[in-house]
């Protein structure tokens, strides 16, 4: 089989002179040649795309799924959300507490003055 078009080419149009069978053939190469180059091109346009995408900045989609699929499985790692309210909560409170205690000390201490005044 020849591996250049204008080869194929030649060999096409000497052989219809010829016969139906030679004819054939040459149309079974030339489409052949036509699949294989055909994705080699494909291949090399996808690259340059790529290249060029990601040279801009752009994500592909398969990065893209690839990421969120990571993010699902890390947050399935993290403690479920009622944990997570209840130390809120807990927090909240201790807060508090300890906001009202220093009101109070504050008050001690102010009375103190008082007294020694």
């Amino acid at each position: 089989m020849a591996s250049d078009i204008t080869s194929i080419l030649k060999n096409y149009l000497a052989a219809m002179e010829k016969n139906e069978a030679n004819v054939a053939e040459l149309s079974r190469n030339l489409r052949l040649w036509v699949v294989e180059n055909g994705e080699i091109v494909k291949g090399k346009i996808v690259n340059q795309i790529d290249e060029s995408a990601s040279r801009m900045g752009f994500v592909k989609v398969s990065d893209l799924e690839k990421l969120l699929e990571r993010i699902s499985e890390l947050e399935s790692r993290l403690p479920t959300e009622k944990v997570r309210v209840v130390k809120s909560k807990s927090n909240k409170d201790s807060t508090k507490s300890s906001a009202k205690n220093s009101e109070k000390s504050k008050k001690k201490t102010a009375a103190k003055k008082k007294e020694k005044i």
